[in-house]
């Protein structure tokens, strides 16, 4: 496969390009009709806009709830827990929308380029002392030799009735 952004070929489909980082959708797969769209960053953007609907909807939920009936003489219990169960799930959703967040900002950051000059800068690391091998040289192998004395005595005539 080739990328379409650079031309870069050997690319494997739905993953990024080896060459400029660029999304290589499977293409002959059709127009599938997703959620979120086509690339990683679609679907983070896509994840990132529900999180923060959801928890806006469920903070305003609670906030409702809580300023109806609260200190009112009709009000219920469940409708106590119905709005704690709202900030559990605003709080929920803010901590998703922020994590979605984090992510997008680390794949972007991903993608970028090193500057040019950076990988031109550094210096080569010292060559290590020499090995003094003089105290393992000239000492016999354990196995040396072993080679012949493990072959199999050949006899001229087997003993089959064993």
């Amino acid at each position: 496969m080739f990328c379409s952004t650079c031309g870069a070929d050997s690319q494997n489909i739905n993953s990024y390009c080896k060459h400029c980082g660029e999304w290589l959708p499977d293409l002959k797969a059709g127009s599938r009709l997703a959620f979120g769209g086509e690339t990683p960053q679609q679907n983070i953007f896509s994840g990132l806009f529900m999180s923060a609907l959801s928890a806006l909807a469920a903070l305003f939920s609670a906030i409702a709830l809580y300023a109806t009936y609260l200190g009112s003489s009709d009000a219920k219990w469940s409708i106590y827990v119905a709005a704690a169960f709202c900030l559990c799930i605003a709080g929920w959703q803010a901590s998703s929308f922020i994590i979605g967040l984090k992510l997008s900002r680390r794949l972007k950051k991903g993608r970028e380029a090193p500057p040019v000059g950076e990988f031109k800068t550094h210096q080569a690391a010292s060559a290590l002392n020499e090995a003094d091998l003089t105290s393992i040289v000239g000492t016999p192998s354990i196995t040396e030799g072993t080679t012949r004395e493990l072959q199999p005595n050949r006899r001229a005539g087997r003993d089959t009735q064993r």
